[in-house]
């Protein structure tokens, strides 16, 4: 039976219904006794569908179960779950969808009688919103790995160019050893040999490149910033290699191990190769050099730094620098930085740079990024 209406109730009964969210009152028991017009709309039940029934028709099965246990303990124990705390749960419309909520619900006592008001919010636009928004934020990854590649395409090419230079060299040997008769045999086998070798060069430059370029959805796991480290190491060197640059590469084996996704710190650590690369277009070529390093900073915490000898940050510009679409390059997108910030911090660690002193040569700058362990 509901609950005996004074006059207060009646005047509230306007602000009651007013409620955008939905607010349900159910007795000791978990019999709803009244429901606002948000309920109805919300769950897709008419009032008089309500009224007298359990709580629990408005839940899926797994979470019958956890409110029933909820529910005793409380008033067992007074240990809360749900009362005064809240919390989100699976709801249930009237034609079987389920559909995320967050719940909070409060105790009030009438006339000696024990009641309980829960409010309860549909999260279903909101985590919409929020699904779009990592759909977007990992298509920009994407499309900023592409780009890094995109940069890196003469050290490809170039990479690319040396096997199959060697692979036809070689091919067109055997030919001219076979038209000698059987007696070089072996000569050919040593040719074919180094065929082999060469197609198998040039077959891991375009494993490595595919891998890095794929797109795939964010999966973290347990690591170590040495494992995730390594695979780029070769993509790095061609790279600098090619422009004449000197790498240096010291990331301990031993640090504590992190839970990332691989991939993306992979992208952030190439991305700031790629950077110092650029940077360092005009340097003397008896100065051109990166160092790439990795220590432990804080007792939790791993931080990677990319030294390069380039023309350094600006002053007036070190305050947008990792703002999107703000770029110092003349071809560049300016969303490289943002989008490394971005992966970072989604990781629970920051992103930034210093100038360069004396002990680095006075020039150049050190773009660093730490990651919890």
């Amino acid at each position: 039976m509901a609950p005996r209406e004074t006059d207060d109730s009646v005047q509230l009964e306007p602000v009651f219904d007013a409620m955008l969210e939905s607010m349900i009152v159910i007795d000791e028991s978990g019999v709803i006794e009244r429901v606002n017009k948000a309920t109805q709309g919300m769950f897709g039940y008419e009032e008089k569908e309500l009224v007298g029934r359990n709580i629990k028709m408005l839940m899926p099965g797994s979470e019958q179960v956890r409110h029933d246990n909820y529910l005793h303990r409380y008033q067992k124990t007074g240990k809360r779950r749900i009362i005064g705390i809240g919390r989100e749960v699976q709801a249930l419309r009237k034609d079987g969808s389920h559909f995320p909520a967050n719940i909070a619900v409060g105790e009030i006592s009438t006339s000696g009688e024990i009641r309980y008001v829960g409010l309860v919010r549909d999260l279903t636009d909101q985590r919409e919103s929020e699904e779009q928004a990592l759909r977007r934020r990992e298509e920009m990854v994407n499309v900023s790995r592409l780009s890094i590649m995109g940069e890196m395409a003469a050290a490809m090419a170039h990479e690319l160019n040396q096997p199959l230079t060697a692979i036809a060299n070689y091919a067109a040997a055997s030919t001219r050893l076979l038209d000698k008769g059987p007696t070089h045999t072996d000569d050919v086998k040593e040719a074919l040999q180094e065929i082999y070798d060469q197609a198998h060069r040039a077959g891991e430059v375009i494993r490595r490149t595919r891998n890095f370029t794929k797109s795939a959805e964010v999966a973290r796991g347990e690591t170590t910033l040495s494992e995730v480290a390594r695979p780029i190491r070769s993509l790095a060197e061609l790279d600098t290699k090619a422009n004449n640059i000197r790498l240096s590469w010291h990331i301990p084996v031993d640090l504590p191990g992190i839970n990332v996704d691989s991939v993306q710190i992979q992208q952030v650590i190439l991305n700031l190769i790629r950077n110092a690369v650029d940077a360092m277009r005009e340097t003397d070529p008896e100065q051109r050099s990166i160092s790439v390093s990795a220590k432990m900073t804080a007792p939790h915490q791993i931080r990677l730094e990319v030294c390069d000898h380039g023309h350094g940050v600006k002053d007036d510009r070190s305050g947008d620098i990792f703002n999107a679409f703000f770029t110092t390059k003349k071809t560049g997108m300016g969303m490289g930085l943002a989008i490394c910030r971005t992966i970072v911090r989604s990781h629970g660690g920051e992103l930034g740079f210093r100038k360069n002193d004396q002990r680095h040569g006075g020039c150049g700058s050190t773009f660093f990024f730490t990651i919890p362990t």
